[in-house]
């Protein structure tokens, strides 16, 4: 029997299938990065004025009150949120159900980022890093970066471009701890992280936090949690204390708002973990900017919908 035959009868067997389309990530990717630039999630408007609402510094409350100023400015004006566009990662979690080709899709992803660099006169971030030359467009040599994740839905893709400025990406923590540290030892080294970080990482923003893994896995798990509602805890009980103890903690460290005092350090904290080795215990934060910007998109067979959240029920663009 032929390889494609052998395929096709597979393909048969398996039931329905979606071919994801390269041409329609590409217009998805363009799409995606100026909605990130330009359009602020709802959980961290929300949290924000939250936040607005209990600070008690007024040096603090005059902060987020610039903050969402600015956010409300933006859209009015349909101008960036912040001037640094930063690095993106775009992450895919791809069910069953679909077909496609992944460097096909991987060069989507780039080619629809740097068309809208091309046809907006917005900052270019992204350098080679041995000589400092700056790239023309804002994808480049691997950037921008592309996760993949699989999920047990049939016919669905979910992607999400996640945005991070500089001040929030340098103040990124990695510790491979031992065992012996425990947990005792991996929320000190984070909390002790966040205080050096200082103002440094533009806050409030949040707080993404890995356990477990290897040591590049830990990492990205870090990342992978930024893409959480930051009003949604974790499903595991444990966790979500964990997460409820650890915010508490950074917020009463009176960093604040920008680093000039204030009880709101963190709008939100958010854990993800893995397996690890028996005899290591990693941990890694990955603080991001009150200027948190993400957007998603689902795409099924009969179209595609915006959307907030990576990886859960969703919430329309």
């Amino acid at each position: 029997m032929a390889i494609a035959e052998t395929i096709d009868s597979w393909l048969a067997r398996r039931g329905p299938t979606m071919r994801l389309s390269a041409d329609l990530v590409e217009d998805l990717a363009y799409q995606l990065y100026g909605q990130a630039l330009k359009r602020y999630p709802p959980d961290i408007k929300a949290t924000l004025r939250q936040a607005q609402g209990t600070e008690k510094d007024p040096t603090a409350q005059e902060v987020l009150t610039v903050a969402l100023k600015s956010i409300d400015r933006a859209e009015q004006l349909d101008k960036p949120v912040c001037q640094d566009t930063g690095m993106q990662t775009v992450w895919c979690r791809v069910g069953r159900g679909v077909t496609f080709d992944g460097p096909g899709i991987e060069e989507a992803v780039r080619s629809g980022v740097g068309r809208w660099t091309r046809e907006h006169e917005y900052r270019r971030t992204i350098v080679q890093p041995l000589n400092r030359n700056k790239y023309p467009e804002q994808s480049a040599a691997g950037h921008p970066k592309v996760e993949w994740e699989w999920f047990d839905g049939e016919e669905c893709v979910e992607m999400m471009l996640l945005s991070k400025g500089s001040g929030s990406e340098n103040q990124g923590f990695h510790k491979m701890l031992v065992p012996a540290d425990g947990l005792a030892g991996a929320k000190r080294f984070i909390v002790d992280s966040v205080i050096q970080a200082g103002g440094q990482f533009c806050p409030p923003g949040i707080a993404g936090i890995g356990f477990g893994s290897t040591f590049d896995g830990v990492a990205r798990l870090a990342k992978r949690a930024l893409l959480r509602d930051c009003r949604t805890g974790h499903p595991e009980p444990e966790i979500a204390a964990l997460e409820e103890e650890l915010l508490a903690e950074i917020n009463d460290t009176g960093i604040g708002p920008m680093g000039l005092g204030g009880t709101t350090t963190l709008l939100g904290l958010n854990i993800e973990y893995e397996a690890t080795h028996e005899t290591q215990n990693p941990v890694a934060l990955n603080l991001q900017c009150w200027a948190h910007r993400k957007a998603g998109v689902r795409i099924r067979p009969g179209g595609h919908e915006f959307i907030w959240e990576f990886g859960g029920d969703g919430v329309e663009a």
